[in-house]
């Protein structure tokens, strides 16, 4: 079952809400004449094939689908929700951030820190406090993604082969499928079918993080997403998503954005445009608009 709803539409934009839950249908697309878009995950993580392109969504990672792409997409957690902000965007807004060559693959995947994610959330809870200010709206989304975009941001590393490129996609569709269990090193290189030593060195070539960083970083970004809906439960959403207590959880949140979980809840039911608009603009690596590299 997929939820749609727009929170913003403007002359460059338009935002949708996305939720999708079991029983899940027509996860694809297009229908008609759609514009290219970003997709950016609040919570969940799921898979979008795209001729023999396979990218994922999920907490830490954006994707671009560009216009009028036949696209399907896939859940690996067949029973979970999964939340994401659609951003559809004009074409010459796409060619302004550089990515509208006619040479660009039909999906690709722009890497992100949790900070980011924070930045998304404060963005998308934004739309929905003060959907009425579109100006604001559009400059705050060009400083995302031209902060999303920066020549200094985190690009993906490719595996060296199809085989390697096989073998980390097995492995991420199993972790983000059972984001809230443990699968050991050894069960994941059995289904990647290598070495625990191979996986390890091609895992961290392909994603940039360990095993370990990276199952953390879907759980923190998973949680965060939850925070901006509100939960209130904080040690049921620690079990949830794969902490061993709420204290665990608490003590990753500060570790990675210096503030507990119950302070960004906070933050996220409180955000302001004005206020992340100029939060954006003072960063001083934020390179806004820069065309994308990679």
């Amino acid at each position: 079952m997929s939820i749609l709803q727009v929170v913003l539409r403007s002359s460059s934009f338009t935002v949708v809400d996305q939720v999708c839950r079991h029983p899940r249908v027509n996860c694809g697309g297009p229908s008609g004449d759609e514009p290219a878009r970003f997709i950016f995950t609040r919570r969940g993580s799921f898979a979008v094939h795209a001729g023999r392109r396979t990218c994922f969504a999920q907490p830490g990672k954006a994707v671009l689908v560009r216009r009028n792409v036949e696209y399907r997409i896939a859940h690996p957690d067949a029973g979970g929700c999964d939340c994401c902000t659609d951003v559809w965007i004009d074409d010459a807004v796409l060619d302004m951030l550089g990515m509208g060559g006619a040479a660009e693959p039909p999906c690709r995947e722009f890497p992100h820190d949790l900070e980011f994610q924070r930045t998304h959330l404060e963005m998308f809870h934004g739309f929905r406090h003060d959907g009425d200010a579109a100006r604001e709206a559009d400059e705050v989304l060009l400083d995302v993604l031209g902060c999303l975009l920066r020549p200094d941001g985190a690009g993906r590393a490719r595996p060296r082969s199809a085989v390697a490129a096989r073998q980390v996609a097995r492995v991420e569709e199993a972790i983000v499928g059972h984001a809230g269990d443990n699968l050991g090193i050894d069960a994941l290189a059995r289904l990647a079918g290598c070495s625990p030593f191979h996986l390890c060195r091609i895992f961290r070539e392909s994603t940039g993080h360990s095993l370990r960083q990276f199952r953390l970083r879907l759980r923190l970004g998973d949680a965060l997403g939850r925070l901006g809906e509100g939960e209130e439960d904080l040690a049921a959403l620690a079990c949830d998503v794969g902490f061993s207590s709420h204290s665990h959880m608490t003590e990753a949140f500060r570790r990675a954005l210096g503030a507990s979980p119950r302070v960004l809840r906070e933050e996220l039911r409180h955000s302001d445009l004005r206020r992340l608009k100029g939060r954006l603009r003072a960063m001083p690596s934020m390179g806004r608009h820069a065309p994308a590299r990679g």
